[in-house]
């Protein structure tokens, strides 16, 4: 996976039209496909302000918590996932509804991986679909990037996810602690040793290899 082409044919992948990367899954009978989110969305409010209802639905699970608003969105789009080189997010659409998004970031180009991103699940039903999504998506990258082994990371306490990811494979390697450092109305969890009565919580890292064959 060569660093240079890799982020050439993201960057062209993201500045096509949107529905233009389709990614096809079915689970249970029910099908359903991953569209890949692209330049030309950016200034779709509907879509910002779905974003941004997911966001602060599923707050509790990002490491920093902050007022969500959809122009704040529509700037994330833009600059961390548009302009980010080595990130890809997908939406999760069954039967003309959207349910969520997973995503891919942070290639590490020396051993071929990369980091399971951004999964939400953006409203109820099709149980297992974001399962089947993760999968397709990871067969995509494997099959279209070369990516030989995929890491993520998840806080301890979300029990839901931590089982869902052993599901698809994932082991734990390494957990370490984060603190609470408040700044105005913006709450981020970062690694460091809690003072004493302070909450605390655990980051914990997965890895999964691709097997050959």
């Amino acid at each position: 996976m060569d660093k240079e082409s890799t982020h050439r044919k993201i960057a062209e992948l993201k500045n096509a039209s949107f529905g233009s990367t389709l990614l096809r899954g079915e689970h249970g009978g029910t099908t359903f496909s991953l569209v890949l989110l692209t330049a030309d969305k950016a200034s779709d409010l509907e879509l910002m302000r779905l974003l941004s209802d997911w966001r602060s639905a599923h707050e509790q699970w990002f490491q920093a918590i902050f007022k969500i608003t959809v122009e704040g969105t529509a700037r994330w789009y833009r600059n961390q996932l548009i302009e980010t080189p080595d990130r890809l997010l997908f939406l999760v659409e069954s039967a003309g509804r959207y349910l969520g998004h997973v995503g891919l970031f942070r290639f590490d180009f020396g051993d071929d991986s990369c980091e399971i991103d951004n999964i939400v699940r953006g409203a109820a039903g099709r149980p297992g679909i974001m399962e089947a999504a993760i999968e397709v998506m990871m067969a995509w990258g494997e099959r279209e990037l070369g990516i030989r082994g995929y890491r993520l990371q998840t806080f301890a306490d979300n029990a839901r996810a931590l089982k869902l990811y052993e599901r698809l494979g994932f082991r734990e390697i390494s957990r370490k602690p984060l603190v609470s450092k408040q700044s105005g109305e913006r709450i981020e969890w970062v690694e460091g040793e809690a003072a004493p009565g302070a909450a605390v919580r655990f980051n914990v890292s997965m890895r999964r290899v691709v097997q050959d064959g």
